[in-house]
């Protein structure tokens, strides 16, 4: 059964015994760094909100032997999952007092977005842009968020400056930064790393959801606490929009090395629609600055 056939099955079945008072849509839905996905949307007329239900997902599902009626029955938990979720903010999304204490921040790859950013407000940060978001719900099953759109942004009747303070209150709030040494996250996946690898020490900073934690980076004082205790500048390796990777400074002689590291991964591990960069920062304690690395300090 090819995708296209599989999203009609989907369509015909999917409402049968379950709901009669909704309207069925699939649109393809850009995702970040352009990655293009089917969204089946169900929409309800008392409801101005309406969460997609991927079906890319499914079909790989189906493929590995998945019965259509197991996709059927988990299409239709998923919706009953995330429109609970939502439920409270169907008719408050027009008013921004509803939600200014779950707007929060994303770093993603400001060329790899462009598409997105023209509907969205959004700052440019070197080759990244930080976009804003609304959190519907966050808990340990899951979390919900929306990308906030020039049109709500207009409909709030709030500025760049008033949406971009709620979110440098809300993110660190919501999403409590995590450091973590990854020697001590590979023991405890038993997985064993040669020792010339795990000489250089290497920290996870992201998020204690793992979740868009590479927004982490910009937290007042997380940075500087950080180098200062461990006394040393560090480069900043951007893994993922999930997480970044702190390298001590004073480990590294050759900085292309780091380069070709990120570069390596952003094409053989990271999936497409995680990938924030391929660029190598630099982060000064003492002016607690984060820079680019540049093209000529690849040579030493």
């Amino acid at each position: 059964m090819t995708f296209d056939m599989f999203q009609e099955y989907i369509e015909e079945h999917i409402l049968e015994g379950w709901k009669s008072d909704v309207e069925l849509d699939v649109a393809m839905v850009t995702k970040n760094n352009g990655v293009q996905l089917r969204g089946l949307y169900i929409k309800s007329k008392e409801m101005n909100v309406s969460p997609a239900i991927y079906l890319d997902e499914y079909y790989s599902y189906y493929l590995k032997g998945e019965s259509l009626e197991e996709i059927i029955r988990r299409i239709r938990e998923e919706y009953e999952w995330k429109i609970s979720r939502v439920a409270d903010y169907h008719f408050k999304l027009e008013k921004f007092e509803y939600v200014k204490d779950r707007i929060i921040y994303r770093l993603v790859n400001y060329k790899k977005n462009e598409e997105i950013l023209e509907d969205c407000p959004y700052l440019k940060l070197y080759d990244l842009a930080l976009t804003f978001r609304w959190v519907a719900h966050s808990d340990d099953i899951g979390i919900s968020t929306a990308l906030v759109t020039n049109q709500e942004m207009e409909a709030w009747g709030i500025s760049m400056n008033e949406l971009l303070l709620a979110a440098r209150e809300n993110t660190p709030r919501l999403f409590p930064a995590q450091m973590v040494d990854m020697d001590e996250m590979i023991q405890r996946a038993g997985v064993c790393m040669p020792m010339d690898r795990s000489a250089i020490p290497m920290y996870i900073m992201t998020n204690r959801q793992e979740v868009n934690g590479a927004s982490v980076l910009l937290y007042d004082d997380v940075l500087q606490t950080f180098a200062l205790k461990k006394k040393t500048d560090f480069y900043i390796l951007p893994s993922s929009i999930h997480e970044v990777i702190l390298v001590p400074s004073d480990k590294i002689d050759n900085p292309s090395d780091l380069f070709t590291m990120v570069e390596d991964a952003n094409r053989t591990v990271v999936a497409l629609g995680d990938i924030l960069s391929d660029s190598v920062y630099y982060y000064n304690r003492e002016k607690n600055q984060i820079v680019p690395v540049t093209e000529e300090k690849r040579i030493v």
